[in-house]
């Protein structure tokens, strides 16, 4: 759901040889590339430019340079158990949430889009319900700051019911990509011996068979349901909702890896009768994306801002005020729709979470590239609340105390639900010796470890190139 941004760089007043040649490399934990960077692109000695997002490249020890192949310590035995689950406490305490940052400059990198309290919103006509857009005269306006920021206007969720609420909603569908905003590549896309995986799978191409011939168990549906394929980007200040109960300021984004089920209904919101024409099962999804508010304002800018007006049955616009948008996978909406379907391109539906019927372990999508000083990944496949507040690293060597992975912080501000999810250490922190034990805590307070879950920083030959997956050995209760 990202925009492309364009890179523009220059050289003013000095030739390109001249500057290399008086700029000396970037030293270690040093920036060393990313958009709209200018400086130096090249490393001392020793370290290595190692990209950590489209905005931020750093300078790393190389661990080539002082360390043999995969950098793995053999003689490291855990003293305990391999896995095992643990509980804390769920959080009581709240704090204030930091003011957005007073906007800088002519538009600050908001394009058509309006700076308003430091975030990028939409303009569009007030007198024209089913706009996107505003020519620029006198009747534009922009939704509330609120809906383009990160979603402090949504419940803490911390367990989830059997007779959890419904919500009336609608959906769009969006297409197929392995660059959601949660950052779980190809996990989600993909089925296999799914009884809709004839008209799903094709849409893939062989990129599906070699992931599922790889992860068969990330490709099996549940035995009640159809889940594998089915997936969703709910509208931004969702995926970016705050919790004040957790440390942190303007975003958690804890919205990914969530499950709900979802119906196809009438356009009164009535369901339709089993065996009826136009009956079709329920499916779960899982959230695997953000519809940003400043990219699609049509749809996704929340409960009463958004600009639908061309749909006509009861829960189409505005979106009630306590649900979120669903813009749907193609083979979520082809399930809805039926044998495949998307001929209608919005679709009356009603949703409730649910605990997610995740078959098998947690796994980590772990980032090409890694090294002791520099690794990211992404938690996929969370049973149980389904999102994960917490990833946790410790080291071999006699390491004793975790560290706390972040959010990569490297995004511009001023569009928050814009931001991708994976997870890295911390500057400054490392070495971390191999194997790597990882502590995951999901919203309910559970913990599960894995003491063995990263061995080596190098895939496997046999690795689908780009997506490699570590099976933990470890998963929350269902």
């Amino acid at each position: 759901m990202l925009l492309n941004l364009v890179l523009i760089s220059s050289l003013v007043g000095l030739s390109v040889e001249y500057a290399i040649g008086k700029r000396a490399c970037g030293q270690v934990w040093t920036q060393c590339g990313g958009l709209e960077f200018t400086g130096e692109t090249c490393c001392a000695a020793g370290n290595k430019c190692v990209k950590q997002s489209d905005y931020y490249s750093q300078c790393q020890p190389d661990p080539a340079a002082s360390v043999g192949p995969g950098g793995s310590n053999p003689q490291y035995t855990p003293t305990g158990p391999v896995a095992y689950t643990t509980t804390i406490p769920v959080s009581t305490t709240s704090h204030a949430q930091s003011p957005y940052p007073t906007p800088t400059g002519s538009g600050n990198g908001c394009g058509s889009w309006q700076m308003t309290e430091g975030v990028c919103c939409p303009s569009y006509s007030k007198n024209d319900n089913r706009s996107e857009s505003c020519s620029g005269s006198g009747d534009c306006i922009t939704p509330p700051a609120a809906m383009c920021k990160s979603g402090n206007m949504y419940p803490e969720v911390h367990s989830v019911s059997t007779d959890e609420k419904w919500h009336y909603s609608r959906s769009t569908h969006f297409g197929l990509t392995s660059g959601g905003a949660c950052g779980y590549g190809l996990y989600g896309l993909c089925t296999k011996g799914s009884k809709t995986s004839s008209w799903t799978d094709p849409m893939l191409g062989s990129t599906c068979d070699a992931f599922c011939k790889a992860y068969p168990t990330l490709c099996k549906d549940p035995s009640s349901t159809t889940l594998r394929g089915n997936f969703a980007a709910p509208n931004g200040d969702y995926y970016t909702q705050f919790w004040p109960s957790l440390p942190g300021d303007l975003d958690n984004y804890l919205s990914c890896g969530e499950c709900y089920e979802l119906i196809h209904t009438h356009a009164d919101g009535s369901d339709y009768a089993v065996g009826e024409a136009g009956y079709t099962e329920p499916i779960t999804l899982e959230i695997v994306d953000s519809c940003p508010c400043s990219a699609n304002s049509k749809w996704c800018c929340g409960p009463g801002a958004d600009h639908c007006g061309e749909i006509n049955f009861k829960y189409g616009c505005p979106l009630p005020s306590d649900s979120i948008h669903l813009d749907l996978s193609d083979i979520a909406m082809g399930r809805l729709q039926g044998n495949g379907s998307m001929n209608d391109g919005v679709i009356p539906t009603r949703y409730r979470r649910v605990r997610c019927p995740k078959p098998g372990n947690i796994y980590l999508w772990m980032r090409e590239g890694g090294s002791q000083y520099y690794f990211a990944l992404t938690a996929v496949n969370a049973a149980g609340i389904g999102s994960i507040t917490n990833i946790e690293v410790k080291g071999a060597s006699g390491i004793t105390t975790w560290t706390s992975l972040v959010r990569d912080p490297h995004y511009t501000s001023s569009r928050p639900q814009e931001r991708y999810g994976a997870w890295t250490i911390p500057q400054n922190t490392g070495p971390y010796d191999l194997p790597i034990a990882v502590r995951l805590t999901s919203a309910a307070g559970e913990q599960v470890v894995s003491e063995m879950a990263i061995k080596s920083f190098t895939p496997p030959k046999d690795a689908v190139q780009g997506f490699w997956y570590l099976d933990t050995g470890v998963q929350f209760s269902m």
